[in-house]
């Protein structure tokens, strides 16, 4: 008889809704579940979606996670990885703890409380996307089983061969792809921007706030675009140079990884997350330190060759990575 496949269930609310990096990790991962593998991926349906910043929202994901562990219940698989956190993880701990399936958590939220709560709740694996957030999660919970392994990028999509995404903006043109969040210090880049004749695009939902110091310190140097995630890539072969100036506590920077497959040179935050990213490939700098800041930038943009830059990015193919988790799937699994 034929071996039975390895049942996988990935629980990410958002997904099929959102593209950001938890919902295009639990795509790119799932449609690479190579044979022996039954990935299924639960997500709430887009008109019962409640996002994020709203009172009813961490309610909305409590039972939509109980409702998925309900159904879950008559046939357990195997693998079991909630990607919401909090109520999500937990509720997840007491569901693996009645059936014979093991639970996996990532610690996809970075340096922090909620990772904190992760690593206390002693799943049969914690994934750090580094290794500077191993070093971290073993400080917090010396006893958790701990597996490195990155969030990839898709090579295939993100290259400097391709589309380009049309502008209205003089270049060079600097780009910074982030949300909205304080740690992501999109000021700094705006400050910094201000002290060179470069432009600036800034791709995703920004505050109020931070549109109008663009638009106050830059003028007309500065664009605030929302780009649905298909056309991302053409964004990223439009650009002369990436930035990014987030404190040391984000957990990743996908990014930064998509701005060097596609070819462009990366400035960012000197931490042990963004050094494992770029490894040598990429200008390291003190963001708030905005005279080194800016000659940084001015450094990157006269940078000609190019090409070491996605030697860098293709480490973290997903195809590399996919075969990572499988491994795992299997050996937690047998």
């Amino acid at each position: 008889m034929p071996r039975p496949k390895i049942k996988v269930a990935i629980i990410s609310y958002y997904s099929g809704y959102v593209s950001r990096g938890v919902e295009t990790f639990v795509a790119e991962l799932s449609s690479r579940a190579r044979p022996g593998f039954k990935v299924v991926v639960y997500h709430e349906k887009p008109d019962q979606i409640i996002m994020p910043g709203k009172f009813l929202n961490p309610l909305a994901i409590a039972f939509f996670t109980l409702k998925t562990l309900f159904s879950l219940a008559s046939d357990p698989p195997d693998i079991l990885m909630p990607l919401n956190n909090n109520w999500m993880s937990l509720f997840s701990k007491f569901f693996c703890f009645f059936f014979k399936t093991k639970l996996i958590l990532a610690g996809f939220a970075g340096i922090g409380r909620i990772d904190k709560l992760n690593l206390w709740l002693n799943p049969d694996r914690f994934i750090c996307c580094t290794q500077a957030q191993s070093d971290w999660a073993k400080t917090i919970n010396p006893k958790a089983k701990l597996s490195v392994i990155p969030i990839g990028v898709n090579t295939d999509r993100f290259k400097p061969e391709g589309k380009k995404f049309s502008l209205n903006l003089k270049p060079p043109v600097i780009l910074c792809v982030a949300g909205p969040e304080k740690y992501k210090r999109i000021d700094l880049a705006i400050r910094a921007v201000k002290q060179t004749s470069a432009s600036l695009l800034v791709v995703g939902h920004q505050s109020e706030s931070t549109n109008q110091l663009g638009k106050k310190l830059l003028g007309l140097r500065y664009q605030n675009l929302q780009i649905d995630y298909q056309n991302l890539d053409s964004v990223y072969r439009s650009a002369d140079l990436f930035t990014l100036p987030s404190e040391s506590t984000e957990a990743y920077g996908i990014t930064i990884l998509e701005a060097m497959a596609s070819g462009l040179p990366v400035v960012v935050n000197n931490d042990p997350i963004r050094k494992e990213l770029t490894g040598e490939a990429g200008i390291l700098i003190n963001p708030a330190d905005l005279n080194n800041y800016q000659q940084a930038l001015q450094k990157a943009l006269k940078i000609k060759n190019r090409s070491y830059l996605r030697l860098q990015a293709l480490k973290f193919s997903w195809d590399r990575i996919a075969g990572q988790y499988q491994k795992l799937w299997q050996s937690l699994a047998c």
